[in-house]
């Protein structure tokens, strides 16, 4: 600007400051709050919408924060790419809407979220989409299930709330043999296998859980191959189902510890689920790494480092499950999972919340099921708060 052009005091406060220039670089990523960006000429912004440039101009459509975190998610994953998404649910629901067409058919199996379970029965079969259920664990199931409108498989790497683990390699042959994508959701097992190597098309994680692991952002992501996420990308800012930049640089550094979380979660909930199996309060419990989980062979062939955070246990009927509540003095009940610190749940009064009791029923989520998401507590202190409610009840 120059030193002879007035300025009033109204546009020096309107307008945003140049930024200075540096020879040095910040060691921690930069929050790109900006949900607009400046472009030269409309040249710019032809070749920007239609990625000859490389930049930013609308965030809906994408920012920097985004970009990074994709591009990490898509290394962790061993991805071609990724999209990051305002909301576990909303990776998934983008990645459906992407996907399939009015007429089409998914493949669904049986104990996903809730809510991915309502997306699909409820809301896409307003939109002429049908559905089917499958058994991840029973291969015939899945074979029975698709039909030639079959356009998507969808599973979970473990599922919730009773943390059976899906053979992804068979569901991934099965997948290739019908020639058509196979989704998996992640969230419960992040660095405890890769998907995509077993035999996965696309995977999506919830951010908002062990990702970001802190209880302190609602965010999503979806990774695969280029063609896919960016038509994935597309319906996501259509549909306004991106994430933001705060959020993103939360999960940025969520990512910095996640493999030594990993690695001591897995440790102490080990040692939890043994000490829970051998209480008598405790009727079943449910865990990967116990011998008496009923994939224990699978887990073993396709977990690479160790058997993950969650711990589901049966402690007899809502009552029960009430009272154990109430008594924890340190361990919150909270509705979500993958904390720093100990959090516990009640699957039928939050994730399943909704559900036909008789489907829940069927697939063994009863009211006395309770899911322990393990933080980094020493395991002596988190196992005297539990002693204590279990002996309450």
């Amino acid at each position: 600007m120059s030193s002879q052009e007035p300025v009033a005091d109204s546009t020096l406060c309107a307008r945003a400051p140049e930024i200075p220039p540096s020879a040095s670089e910040p060691v921690a990523p930069n929050i790109a709050l900006s949900s607009v960006y400046r472009v030269k000429n409309l040249d710019d912004i032809d070749a920007l919408n239609e990625g000859r440039l490389s930049g930013f101009f609308y965030a809906r459509d994408g920012h920097p924060n985004a970009v990074q975190l994709g591009d990490k998610l898509a290394r962790l994953e061993r991805a071609e790419a990724g999209v990051v998404c305002a909301s576990g649910m909303a990776a998934v629901a983008a990645s459906l809407l992407a996907l399939l067409d009015q007429g089409d058919h998914v493949a669904i199996s049986d104990g996903l979220y809730g809510k991915t379970t309502t997306l699909a029965t409820r809301e896409l079969s307003r939109f002429g989409v049908q559905h089917s259920a499958f058994d991840p664990t029973r291969l015939e199931s899945l074979e029975a299930a698709i039909t030639p409108r079959t356009r998507l498989i969808v599973a979970e790497t473990v599922s919730n709330p009773l943390l059976r683990v899906c053979d992804v390699e068979r569901v991934g042959e099965a997948a290739r043999k019908a020639g058509v994508p196979f989704l998996i959701d992640h969230t419960f097992a992040p660095l405890l296998c890769r998907p995509l190597e077993l035999g996965a098309t696309i995977v999506v994680h919830s951010l908002t859980k062990l990702i970001g692991g802190h209880s302190d952002v609602t965010l999503g992501a979806a990774l695969g191959p280029k063609s896919l996420i960016d038509r994935i990308k597309s319906v996501a800012s259509t549909f306004g189902q991106t994430g933001g930049p705060f959020d993103s640089w939360l999960s940025l550094r969520g990512m910095a510890t996640l493999s030594l979380r990993v690695e001591r979660t897995s440790q102490t909930a080990l040692e939890l689920a043994h000490r829970l199996e051998s209480h008598a309060k405790v009727r079943r419990v449910f865990y990967p790494g116990l011998a008496s989980h009923p994939d224990a062979d699978l887990v073993r062939r396709i977990f690479q480092r160790g058997f993950g955070a969650m711990i589901t246990f049966d402690v007899g009927g809502r009552d029960q499950a009430d009272r154990l509540i109430r008594s924890l003095r340190e361990i919150p009940f909270a509705p979500s999972l993958g904390d720093v610190q100990t959090t516990l749940s009640h699957p039928c009064s939050t994730s399943h919340r909704g559900q036909d009791p008789a489907v829940l029923e069927r697939l063994g989520i009863t009211p006395g099921l309770v899911r322990l998401s393990v933080g980094l507590e020493d395991v002596n202190d988190l196992w005297d708060d539990l002693g204590q409610a279990l002996h309450a009840l």
